[in-house]
């Protein structure tokens, strides 16, 4: 006997543990029907056929070992846009559209032309940075060729929003901080990199993301101490980083000589990154 979708949304809310089942269980629903939520209410009485019902269920099931709905329907939510993500590549956080804001205020208010971004990953920081101020070009890089591969989707989702996107954005795979590269006109470097202590344990659901972009060495800052190296050696005027929120006395130290610093907190009111101007 088939499901209808009022009944298949009441079965998986019944197994999953999480704090929003019926959320979930919706998001994962849309996705295997190819759907916006708002169908599910308004056809709640339609029958699943049997291939709908079995793709439905292999996502609870993963969905009850804590892997990442980002991850179950390779999309993901970020400054009102929607995003391909998949696995080996991390997931997008809310955090960080407060860096592309404060990013955002310092391109207009300084006239910056070139960025420079580390680690672009799904390319949420290069894409959002680009829509918003359309006089900007983006040298993006990654180590992660998958990465590279998924941002490049990205940019082509957003071809209809400016056509130039794949001129404005460019990808280079390339580790900056070990490998030479020219900077030359590079006015804002911008990164959200690594930044988590090795031994730091996470929580289930993160362990599913690539653990070279979420640990930043053995105390975690080591990454973002190389990229203010590289930002003074280059001579790059402005720097945007996340760090974690422990880091704000390390950032402090290693800005302190050379730099004018804003730092801001995150959603939840924990240090959460920083804006260093070297002029």
């Amino acid at each position: 006997m088939s499901l209808s979708i009022k009944e298949a949304i009441l079965w998986g809310s019944e197994k999953i543990g999480s704090e929003r089942k019926r959320l979930e269980c919706e998001i994962l629903l849309a996705s295997v029907l190819q759907k916006e939520r708002i169908y599910l209410h308004t056809f709640d009485e339609i029958k699943l056929s049997h291939q709908e019902f079995q793709a439905f269920s292999t996502l609870i099931h993963r969905a009850c070992n804590q892997e990442p709905i980002e991850y179950l329907t390779q999309r993901a939510g970020f400054y009102g846009y929607d995003f391909e993500v998949i696995e080996g590549v991390l997931i997008p956080r809310p955090e960080t559209e407060i860096l592309i804001e404060k990013a955002q205020k310092l391109i207009e208010k300084n006239k910056i032309r070139q960025v420079f971004e580390l680690g672009v990953g799904s390319g949420v920081i290069s894409i959002v940075l680009a829509l918003l101020c359309p006089q900007i070009k983006i040298i993006a890089t990654d180590i992660n060729p998958l990465a590279l591969d998924l941002t490049l989707r990205n940019i082509k989702r957003f071809d209809t929003q400016d056509h130039r996107l794949q001129e404005r954005i460019q990808l280079y795979e390339i580790d900056v901080l070990n490998q030479e590269f020219n900077f030359n006109q590079t006015e804002l470097f911008i990164s959200n990199p690594p930044y988590i202590a090795k031994e730091y344990p996470l929580p289930k659901n993160v362990s599913y993301e690539p653990k070279n972009a979420l640990f930043g060495g053995k105390k975690g800052d080591e990454i973002l101490l190389s990229i203010i190296d590289l930002v003074k050696r280059e001579k790059i005027p402005f720097l945007a980083c996340e760090m974690g929120y422990d880091q704000k006395e390390s950032m402090q130290k290693a800005l302190s000589c050379n730099a004018r610093v804003e730092f801001f907190c995150d959603l939840s009111k924990h240090d959460r990154g920083f804006i260093a101007s070297f002029l």
